[in-house]
């Protein structure tokens, strides 16, 4: 079990560049860390496959392509994730309901209390 103040290591998936700055920093102020960052799929899943970190932050559309591949490779892994979007729960596949969901727009205190959650799946 993760400590209370044990520093996340957090993989941020996020097509959005101005987005994936300011969320980074969010998470950086709430005192963790962004150890990996991918805006592409491709990428998502080199970095997914590699590891690194503890959770993830999986932004659901990247430039058109679902990181549902990226959150499978995540779940045979083990590392806890949340994934973000502006579609809503319903666009999710089935056997991804019931998961972490932040919808944008999200407030920033957001991800601090979705991370504390990853975290307790640890």
């Amino acid at each position: 079990m993760l400590l209370p103040n044990k520093k996340l290591h957090v993989f941020l998936v996020e097509d959005e560049p101005t987005l994936m700055d300011v969320v980074e920093q969010t998470i950086t102020q709430l005192g963790h860390s962004v150890t990996e960052r991918a805006e592409r799929l491709e990428d998502a899943l080199s970095k997914a496959a590699a590891g690194g970190f503890d959770v993830a932050v999986l932004d659901v559309n990247l430039n058109g392509q679902d990181s549902f591949p990226v959150a499978d490779a995540l779940i045979a892994r083990g590392i806890p994730f949340v994934f973000t979007t502006g579609f809503g729960a319903n666009n999710l596949p089935e056997r991804f309901q019931g998961g972490y969901l932040l919808e944008k727009p999200f407030r920033l205190r957001d991800i601090g209390q979705m991370l504390d959650r990853l975290a307790q799946s640890l």
